[in-house]
Order: structure tokens, then sequence, then C-alpha cells
């Protein structure tokens, strides 16, 4: 009975190890997805979400790659949590801060192998939605890994609990502010800008049950294991 009860252990830890192991290999997939919809908003140059319009301004200010911009962003942001609120902090977080540059250069080096720039402003929009599409895709599979989230969106809930206004409210505030100050440093606002407010939600909204559905298919939670466990006892 006894070492039953300990191979049931070492198994449930083994499984414990294999899930985390799962779940950072589908964080890393969905941040990868997310950061390919950036780079194509910024080589379509029609416009981008306010965030991306701002790591944008920044780099063309600092002179240097939006990967490089984005990651000096999420360094100060991340130490403000650090200081302000660092039970907040996950190591998806920390995966972001050091991951989100460098992949989102990646990105606009593999985006730059297409004739982006040669497409008329239909064939960019196109891009754009897609670009939309690939961040709500990317957005689901790492909202579900339950890894944490970036620094830049972790700040909104902070100054949420700390001001009581709602959430809608602190979000819209904090938009409209990157949007100003990237469009002040040289960031691009156009139509894409317009594409990405208006679709980005809808499309997250209507993909976050499938990425909820896709990483239980692949990561086996404790209840499952349990069932499988029982199953087997009967079996045997």
């Amino acid at each position: 009975m006894m070492n039953n009860y300990k191979t049931k252990e070492k198994d449930e830890d083994m499984t414990k190890k294999l899930n985390l192991i799962k779940r950072l290999i589908l964080f890393f997939v969905g941040m990868s997805i997310i950061q390919l919809g950036v780079a194509l908003f910024l080589k379509t140059n029609i416009g981008s979400d306010p965030f991306t319009l701002f790591t944008q301004g920044l780099a063309f200010l600092l002179k240097r790659t939006p990967g490089n911009a984005n990651m000096i962003i999420l360094f100060v942001l991340f130490g403000i949590i650090l200081l302000v609120e660092r039970n907040r902090i996950n190591i998806g977080t920390i995966i972001c801060v050091v991951g989100v540059g460098p992949i989102i250069d990646l990105g606009v080096k593999v985006v730059s192998f297409l004739p982006v720039t040669s497409l008329n402003i239909g064939g960019k929009i196109i891009l754009v939605v897609l670009g939309c599409v690939l961040i709500a895709i990317g957005f689901s599979i790492l909202s579900a890994s339950n890894l944490g989230v970036a620094p830049n969106d972790i700040i909104p809930f902070i100054i949420k609990d700390k001001t009581n206004f709602e959430y809608r409210w602190v979000r819209m505030a904090l938009d409209i502010s990157f949007l100003i100050v990237g469009f002040a440093l040289g960031g691009v606002f156009g139509i894409g800008t317009i594409i990405s407010a208006l679709l980005t939600g809808p499309c997250i909204q209507f993909c976050l049950p499938y990425g909820v559905k896709s990483v239980n298919a692949i990561v086996k939670n404790k209840a499952e294991y349990d069932e499988n466990e029982e199953d087997v006892s009967l079996g045997a």
C-alpha cells in the first residue's frame, strides 16, 4: 500500500513537471505568435496598436530597433512593478521582459522577406487584419498557459487597485497616453491604428475559449490525472 502511494506521488510530481514544461513551451509559442502580428504592424507602416506605436516612436528617438525599444520599456515597467507590487510577477512576466524584444526584431526580419512595402494600401490593410488575428490567437494561448503576462499588461491592474478606477477607463487612459507620446516621438498613426483598435479586442474575445481548449488538450491537469489513476485502479 505504501509503495503504491509513493509511486502515485512520484508520478504526480513527474506530471506536474511535465505540465510546467508544456505550459512554458505554449507560453513561448503564444508570445512568438503575438510578436509576429506586431511585426506585421511595423512593416506595413500604416499604424499599429497604441503600445506598439509607442515602441516604434521610442525606437525612432533612440535610433534603436523596435525590439530594443520594447525591451527598454518592459525593463522600466518591470522595475516599477518590482517596487510596487512584486507579487504580481510570474515566470511569464520575466520571459516577456527578456524575450519579447528579440522576437519582435526576428519577426520584422522574417516579414521583411515578403514584399510588404511594395503592396498597395488594400494589401497592407489585409496584413494588419492578419496581424490582429495573430495577436488574438497568440494571446489566447499565452493567457491559457497561466504563467503570467507582460509588464505592460500588469500596470493597468496596479493602477486600478491603487485608484479604484474601473479597469476599462485605466486601460483607455494608458492607451491614449501611449498613442499620443508614441506619435509625438515619430510613431506612425494611421488606418492600421484604427483597425487594431476595432478588431483586436473582439478577436481576442473570440479566440480565448479556443486557447483554453487547446492548452487543456495538451496540458494534463490534476483532475484528469486522478481520473485516469482511478480508471487504472478499477481496471486492475
